[in-house]
């Protein structure tokens, strides 16, 4: 059997800002074609791409697939880098449009195989649904804008006992190692980012055991909310950037603007954070040269911890309890979502739709 490479990915995630899309980073430097599928719930998107997917693996093709952090089941995106393909969903929340029609970038409509015959004596009950959807998702966001609030407060609470200088000191001999590993400059070096993880109706999932396959050497971050740890990974990253060297760079899925994780591919090196819901376990054949735990507790003075341990506390639970009811809102919306999809699906017509995709698998493959 042909030996390939999956790796999953989130490109879009549920965050305190709302929806937030790093769809533009699916596509590569090596992207020569790129698909934006347009259509309804329903409609046979990820069905698609899930086709595709197999027929690249069944050719022992790298395959990468992205997520949908409002259905953790179903794709949003995938790419297959040696083809120079790529395909996404580029319906809302994430909507895209061509930016070079035809030479680069295509639309594929599916929305042109409905009956709408079949829809319309429904379209009340689908505007509604329309509705309710974007309800469960308002809420969803208020307690995850709410949850970011509390974050902020554990932060500074941390921080009211936490010796940055010595983690400062701790980060410049850090980069002083790092930089000293990394070889010659790249002409071109790339910096990609997307999400190793995102808040979903199943609650928080990560994709690291694959999107780390190729790593042999871990630093392994640990700490409260206020340690430090994104402070780490943005000063690894802007260091890293300025040398010269591709980066692949994993955003926090509650607040996009944090870092969760860093990946140096030229020296097979990764920067993580492990702490809960961070936590992952490597495949039993993974190979690790080296691991580093950085447990940046260790900065913290233990009488002033003390000191706020009741606030602390009172914060940490308030944080679960916000983002439980974030995850029930996406749950609700998830289970109103499956309501709006039945009536596509009835509506569609798949005989064009396996058409299609047979023109599609032929373009690509032959």
């Amino acid at each position: 059997m042909p030996k390939n490479t999956i790796t999953r990915y989130f490109a879009g995630s549920n965050t305190l800002y709302g929806f937030y899309s790093l769809f533009q980073y699916i596509t590569t430097e090596k992207t020569k074609r790129f698909i934006m599928i347009k259509g309804g719930a329903g409609t046979g998107k990820s069905t698609l791409m899930q086709k595709i997917s197999g027929k690249a693996q069944e050719a022992g093709l790298d395959v990468e697939l992205f997520y949908c952090s409002s259905d953790p089941d179903s794709l949003d995106g995938l790419s297959i880098p040696a083809l120079g393909f790529a395909i996404v969903d580029g319906t809302a929340p994430h909507i895209l449009d061509p930016q070079v029609p035809g030479a680069y970038d295509e639309i594929l409509d599916l929305g042109q195989y409905w009956d709408t015959a079949k829809l319309k004596p429904y379209k009340e009950t689908i505007q509604q649904l329309y509705r309710q959807n974007k309800n469960w998702f308002t809420q969803a966001y208020q307690y995850l804008k709410e949850a970011g609030v509390v974050l902020e407060k554990l932060r500074w609470l941390m921080g009211q006992a936490m010796d940055y200088r010595a983690v400062d000191r701790m980060t410049q001999e850090l980069l002083q190692q790092l930089t000293a590993a990394l070889p010659a400059p790249k002409v071109n070096p790339s910096e990609r980012r997307l999400f190793a993880g995102a808040i979903t109706p199943s609650g928080f999932i990560n994709h690291y055991p694959c999107i780390l396959q190729k790593v042999k050497r871990f630093y392994l971050l640990t700490g409260e909310p206020g340690t430090g740890k994104s402070y780490l990974l943005e000063r690894i990253r802007q260091a890293v950037k300025l040398a010269g060297h591709d980066l692949e760079v994993f955003c926090c899925p509650l607040d996009p603007k944090r870092l969760d994780a860093i990946i140096i591919p030229v020296l097979k090196t990764a920067f993580v954070k492990v702490t809960y819901p961070h936590t992952f376990a490597l495949e039993p054949t993974h190979r690790i040269e080296e691991q580093t735990t950085i447990a940046l507790n260790r900065y913290a003075k233990t009488s002033l911890l003390k000191q706020y341990a009741g606030e602390r506390e009172e914060n940490t639970e308030r944080l679960w309890y916000l983002l439980g009811k974030a995850v029930e809102m996406l749950r609700s919306a998830k289970r109103n979502h499956d309501h709006l999809e039945k009536h596509y699906i009835d509506a569609m017509d798949y005989s064009h739709m396996a058409a299609l995709q047979d023109k599609l698998l032929a373009e690509l493959f032959n």
